[in-house]
Order: C-alpha cells, then structure tokens, then sequence
C-alpha cells in the first residue's frame, strides 16, 4: 500500500481545525485560532503517526479502539479554555459527534473502492482533494457567510437609524445622511442640542462665507473618560430633516465640526432630542 504523508497530514490537519472550530463555537467558547491550529497540528501529528504505526504493527483491536476514541475525546481539551469543567466534556461531545457526523456522510458520498487493490482499499476524496480539506472548506466557507451576514445586518441596522437632512446658509445647501445618537449631548453656548458634521459637508455650505472671511464661529467642550476637548462649531439657518414622506424644519442650528471623518453611511450625527426639543421650532410631522 501506498501512503502519501503529505496528504495525509494536509487531510488530517483541516479536518480536525475544522471541527474544533466548530465544537468550540457550539459549546459558545472564545475561539482563538492559535491553539486550534496547534490542537490541529498535534491531532495531524497522531493520525498520521498512528496510520504509518499501522501498517507496520498490528494493535489488538481493543487497544485500537481506546486509542482512536481516546484521542477523539481528548483532543479538544487543549483547543480552547473554558470557565466551567463540564464545559470541556460538552466540548469532547461535540467534536466526536462532527468527526462522527462528518465521516458518515463523507463515506456514504465519497467513499469507493479501489480496482485491483488489496482489500477493496477505500479512498475519500473528491477530483483529487481529500475529505479534510473539503470539510475544512465548508466550514470555511460558513465562517465568512456569517461574518458577512453580521456586518451586513449591522449596516442594516446603522442606515434604519438614518435619515436625509438638508442644512441651509443663506442661499447654501448640502444634503447629507443623518445618523440619530442618543449618546450626542453636546450644547451650545445657548443651551441648545448641537449637530456634529464631517468637514466635506460644512465646507460645502461654508464655501461662500470662507471666500468672503465671514465665518463666526464658537467653541463646543466636549467631555469623554480621556478629559475634555473642544470642537469649532457654526450656525446655520435651518435644518431639515427627513423621515419618509415628513419633514421637520429646525431653525437656528449649531453645528460642530467632527475632527475625524465619519462613517461612510452618513454626515452628519443628530442628537434624538432633535425630534422632541419643545424649544427649536420644529413644523411639519413629528420628526424621525
């Protein structure tokens, strides 16, 4: 019989990272791929150690038997840590039932005989690429489909809190994505809720005034856990806000200067009270 290491240990390698990854997800552990892949390595190391020992030596089929379910139950010990014991038996469990999953199915499917060889030798792979890589592939393959899906649902979830606003100097307007944050409570010398805007979008609106050197502008103190800052901030005519086929026009608005650039989704970061502060005069619908 022919053995090819490097498949072998190609195959072992991704099968077992695979199905680590997976009972570690499934028992809801901290995935890190470090020790998955040297967990990984070290079962590669065993089944490749173990199928050369093989042929060479027979074992009684006992001690086969432990040894091959031993590994399977302890294999997935050193994967990742848990904070409960159970965890890592649960863990075990969950490994053995994909490798035992897995194998099932890969033999039903892709299991064959090989014509003239000893025994009815069997192969599992697929034009060529062995089981584990497949698997591997596979649950590759659902790693990146739900990381897409979250950073999709998470977009989702940012451009539902948005809406279209327009900001108006004089005869200047912009139009840009508002982004509503119950976490902006930033104020104006006035007491009143401020608007924080990406630099292209006031540059636009400020165009003409920045031509003429007319831009009055005050200083809003910004307060986080690393202290306080201030940002430069103007004041524009109105602001108009859009929530389908509503509008409110807020009059007489403070807008800040956001030092770093926005999110790609929007422009502009509202404050909520833009949609129920008593003091602005706000006409036409109910707000966002």
């Amino acid at each position: 019989m022919i053995v090819y290491l490097d498949l072998l240990i190609l195959d072992n390698f991704c099968a077992d990272a695979a199905l680590l990854y997976c009972a570690v997800r499934t028992v809801k552990g901290e995935v890190r791929w470090l020790r998955i892949a040297l967990t990984a390595a070290l079962g590669a190391a065993l089944g490749t150690g173990y199928a050369v020992f093989t042929l060479y030596y027979t074992l009684p089929a006992a001690v086969g038997f432990i040894v091959r379910w031993g590994v399977l139950f302890v294999l997935p010990l050193p994967a990742a840590s848990f904070k409960y014991k159970r965890t890592y038996l649960l863990c075990s469990l969950a490994f053995v039932g994909y490798m035992a999953a897995f194998a099932g199915i890969l033999t039903a499917l892709f299991a064959r005989g090989e014509p003239g060889t000893a025994g009815g030798e069997l192969t599992y792979t697929v034009g060529g690429i062995p089981s584990g890589v497949l698997v591997a592939g596979c649950v590759a393959f659902a790693f990146a489909a739900e990381h897409f899906v979250r950073r999709l649902t998470a977009r989702a979830e940012i451009i539902s809190c948005t809406c279209r606003c327009t900001l108006r100097l004089g005869e200047q307007s912009v139009t840009v994505r508002g982004f509503v944050d119950t976490g902006n409570r930033l104020r104006d010398r006035r007491g009143r809720p401020v608007a924080v805007a990406e630099r292209g979008a006031l540059a636009a609106l400020l165009a003409e005034q920045l031509l003429k050197g007319r831009v009055p502008s005050e200083n809003i103190v910004v307060r986080t856990v690393n202290g306080r800052s201030r940002l430069s901030a103007v004041r524009i005519d109105r602001l108009e806000i859009y929530c389908g086929d509503r509008m409110n026009t807020i009059e007489d608005v403070t807008v800040a200067l956001s030092p770093d650039p926005l999110a790609g989704e929007y422009g502009l970061i509202l404050p909520s009270s833009f949609a129920k502060e008593k003091d602005f005069q706000v006409s036409g619908g109910e707000g966002c």
